[in-house]
């Protein structure tokens, strides 16, 4: 990487030819393969509350943010605000972001060699295609980190105009906070390297999203950190326990998409071992951020959180001087075809494994969500969740216990109040420990005595004394009027340890999980509330 070409602002014209055939190729690609994700409606659900003027909530009249993507959310926000269609819009959105992210990553390339090689790796990464359409961050983190990419290249450190690669990664933190591990190593270098006014301009440039969206979020939702973190980085488990439970996540990213596995590992080794900061910085930060991945557990949607540093990693690699030379360009090329069709090319087979690979979120969605699926229906009513979302609206159903609650809780609708023993969108349960045999991503909370006839009855009805005063603070930062002295104590309580406090006061057994009227039948860790039905929907109220 440190021996690669200085930059070029105008490509050879058979480069420039190869882009726009590169653009081309992603677009069909993403049309062929594009489906939105279950998880994505969690985000809608808010969205559509916001547009109907219920504000950014959940549960109406109750302020958590469920979401980890603020900038994306914001996005969606506005672009859905003229016809209502969330669901068409994120694809769209999706695709325009996908296309700025092949643009701006080919655009960096010195050599047709190069160009032909980012798409190629693009078109076979099933991390990069399965959640470039899902309905997430995802699209928008890529575009963020190619064109932070691009702007590393072409204003290096002292430049004045560096302040824009500065933003890019400003706005990237925003789009998911810890996507900050990526970036920070390279802003330091970017700042250290600017001078007087510049280095100013670099840190605001830098700072200043994030923080607006953090004084905005404190004021609205009582936190600086979305519920969701809360609900998978509080799940009280040890750092070995997580790290062992990550083996499976890396293993089945290596498995199933080995072209990225091999790009993030050699574009990672080759700026680690660059003699200057500025390439190395940016290793560390990848380096950085897989072992963030490795020390929360890993997920339990396969590539998703692999998909930003590919992205990262293609474009450093098409800056790198292999591409001077036709032999190893050749090399990098047949390899990336071999990698790529080893196991199954998503653009042929837009749900590969879906038997036997158990983190393939595509694989068993895309018939109910794809874009060009011929099942899908325009209310998704013809998968299960979405149906049983339908027939709680049209029931009254006032308030239920749901596991899966993204597609069921966007066809609830707003009437339709919904507790979720993984507490992404719950802030009391969030909270509290899971249950100690846990899937990563699926940190299922037990019910403590009280809670659901609390929820029930709009009253503190919590046995023990601890959690109570708990429920009481979530539920003033929450429901409680912005601006009294009241809220912003809880809030001061709540994230200045209070509530961590309180927990370890608690008495109580977080392995009893269940469902109301049902005992208690399995431990097994995607089990649902005690339960192995995957469709239980409990009616509370």
């Amino acid at each position: 990487m440190p021996s690669a070409p200085p930059y070029s602002v105008r490509p050879h014209a058979l480069t420039q030819i190869g882009i726009a055939l590169a653009l081309i190729a992603v677009g069909l690609a993403f049309l062929r393969t594009a489906a939105v994700t279950e998880d994505a409606f969690i985000t809608f659900r808010v969205i559509d509350n916001a547009l109907n003027g219920h504000g950014l909530v959940w549960n109406t009249g109750e302020r958590v943010q469920p979401y980890t993507h603020p900038l994306w959310m914001l996005l969606l926000l506005g672009a859905s605000a003229s016809n209502g269609d969330i669901y068409t819009t994120s694809l769209v959105l999706s695709m325009a972001l996908t296309l700025l992210t092949c643009f701006a990553i080919t655009a960096q390339a010195q050599t047709l060699r190069a160009v032909l090689w980012a798409a190629l790796a693009l078109l076979v990464s099933e991390a990069f295609l399965e959640y470039a359409s899902a309905g997430l961050e995802n699209a928008l983190a890529h575009a963020l980190l190619a064109m932070f990419a691009l702007g590393w290249w072409r204003w290096p450190s002292g430049d004045p105009r560096s302040w824009r690669t500065a933003l890019c990664a400003g706005l990237l933190v925003v789009t998911r906070h810890d996507f900050a591990l990526l970036v920070a190593p390279a802003l330091v270098v970017l700042a250290w390297n600017a001078r007087g006014l510049d280095r100013v301009r670099v840190a605001c440039a830098a700072i200043v999203p994030l923080a607006a969206w953090t004084i905005f979020a404190v004021i609205y939702y009582g936190s600086p950190w979305p519920n969701s973190a809360y609900a998978k980085l509080n799940a009280g488990l040890t750092l070995i326990e997580s790290l062992r439970a990550s083996t499976s996540y890396f293993r089945d990213f290596v498995r199933y998409d080995p072209v990225s596995a091999a790009t993030i590992s050699i574009a990672t080794i080759a700026a680690l071992l660059a003699p200057r900061w500025r390439s190395r910085s940016v290793g560390v930060g990848l380096l950085l951020y897989l072992g963030y991945i490795a020390s929360i557990g890993g997920d339990y949607m396969g590539g998703r959180l692999f998909s930003p540093p590919f992205v990262l990693s293609v474009a450093l690699i098409t800056r790198s001087a292999v591409w001077q030379k036709g032999t190893r360009a050749m090399l990098f090329c047949v390899l990336t075809v071999l990698l790529g069709v080893h196991h199954g090319w998503l653009v042929w087979d837009v749900h590969p494994h879906a038997r036997e690979r158990k983190l393939s979120q595509h694989a068993w969605i895309y018939p109910f969500t794809g874009w060009l699926s011929p099942q899908r229906e325009p209310d998704f009513r013809n998968m299960p969740w979405a149906n049983q979302g339908l027939r709680a609206k049209a029931d009254g159903t006032a308030i239920v216990a749901k596991c899966a609650v993204g597609l069921f809780g966007f066809e609830a609708g707003p009437r339709v109040h919904i507790v979720d023993p993984l507490a992404i969108t719950d802030a009391f349960l969030a909270r509290l420990p899971a249950k100690s045999n846990a899937y990563p991503g699926h940190f299922e909370r037990a019910f403590p005595d009280g809670y659901l006839e609390s929820v029930r009855d709009d009253e503190n009805k919590l046995n023990d004394p601890a959690l109570a005063t708990l429920f009481r603070l979530t539920r003033r930062l929450a429901r409680g009027p912005l601006f009294t002295r009241e809220r912003w104590e809880a809030i001061w309580v709540m994230n200045t340890g209070g509530d961590r406090e309180l927990v370890t006061e608690a008495r109580y057994d977080p392995n009893a999980t269940w469902a109301p009227g049902l005992t208690k039948t399995s431990d097994l860790p995607l089990a649902c509330m005690g339960q192995l039905d995957p469709l239980l929907t409990v009616r509370i109220k």
